[in-house]
């Protein structure tokens, strides 16, 4: 899910109301966000609707109600029936199984979202993700030939490589040591310094919540709370 770089300054905003309802349960999710650049972490305890309000943001999910946007595009609003759909959204979206292409090579998974740009302007973009990265040297490697650090150096990679406006990460260092999750996260810290887009990142970990948030928004029962 991917798309063009918006201005130098987004903000992500969402209303949003999802109700759900099973046998023996119902979960309501009613939050309103404003997102600026920079690293917003979303934290909470599980089935609190961290994922879900993610899901809401990427277009996976349709909300019951609301409004959601970024900058001045809307990307869903119940009011005017819109809903574009993920592919339309410019966001990228992050899971914790990263999803990576198997039969692919590095090189290739990063590639993977640039197919309508001109040659050379697709391998200047994959030339310098991979080297904010720090996957440069791993170009021909398949996935299962390379660590669990590595392969969310290329998850990011992949998803960053198409500038979205908007990047949403669901607990994509929760299997990594320390060690790996700060190195990674100067990384993404350092590319988002120049990049400035808004950065809405799921976790349980109250290290990468001080390593990593320059704001931070609890949830509990699909509300805010903090």
């Amino acid at each position: 899910m991917a798309g063009q770089l918006a201005a130098n300054v987004a903000m992500l905003a969402a209303r949003v109301r999802l109700a759900r309802r099973a046998a023996h349960s119902s979960f309501t999710l009613d939050v309103a966000i404003e997102i600026p650049a920079g690293v917003t972490i979303l934290f909470g305890p599980s089935g609190a609707g961290k994922s879900t309000l993610l899901d809401c943001v990427a277009g996976l999910l349709h909300p019951d109600a609301g409004r959601i946007s970024v900058s001045e595009q809307v990307l869903f609003d119940s009011g005017a029936r819109v809903n574009l759909p993920p592919q339309k959204r410019a966001i990228a979206y992050v899971f914790q199984s990263l999803a990576l292409f198997p039969r692919m090579t590095v090189e290739e998974n990063v590639a993977y979202g640039l197919a309508e740009l001109r040659a050379a302007e697709r391998a200047s973009r994959v030339s310098a993700i991979l080297s904010a990265f720090h996957i440069e040297k791993l170009i021909h490697r398949r996935p299962d030939e390379i660590s669990g650090g590595e392969r969310q150096r290329v998850a990011l990679a992949r998803s960053l490589v198409t500038q979205p406006r908007v990047l949403l990460l669901d607990e994509p260092l929760s299997a990594l040591d320390a060690e790996l999750k700060s190195s990674i996260i100067d990384d993404l810290r350092a590319w988002n310094a120049a990049q400035r887009i808004p950065i809405l990142y799921v976790t349980h970990s109250r290290d990468e919540v001080e390593a990593l948030a320059e704001r931070v928004i609890r949830l509990d029962h699909g509300r805010l709370v903090q």
